[in-house]
């Protein structure tokens, strides 16, 4: 199973006038899920990054970003240790 990168940038407008509660779920529902940051989250699939993307991105609006990649253990950075933990047991 894959682990990927989900990173979003909310529009200002978006996130002051819709509702972003089915997206959380949305990533909520994947085998594996760790939010990393408020905007960026690690999600294990057996599916694509395209099917990923196309899972998500219906809960996204005009002037939103999105960006999704698989990821691996060749990385390097700081993290919480809660969410290194949760990397590590899933990569």
């Amino acid at each position: 199973m894959a682990v990927y990168l989900v990173a979003y940038q909310i529009d200002e407008e978006n996130f002051e006038n819709q509702d972003y509660d089915d997206l959380v779920e949305a990533l909520e529902e994947y085998d594996g899920y760790c939010q990393v940051f408020d905007n960026m989250w690690f999600v294990c699939s057996d599916a694509s990054a395209d099917d990923v993307h196309e899972d998500l991105v219906q809960h996204f609006y005009d002037g939103d970003y999105v960006f999704i990649t698989k990821i691996g253990k060749n990385y390097r950075g700081f993290l919480p240790d809660s969410v290194v933990d949760w990397f590590n047991e899933n990569t």
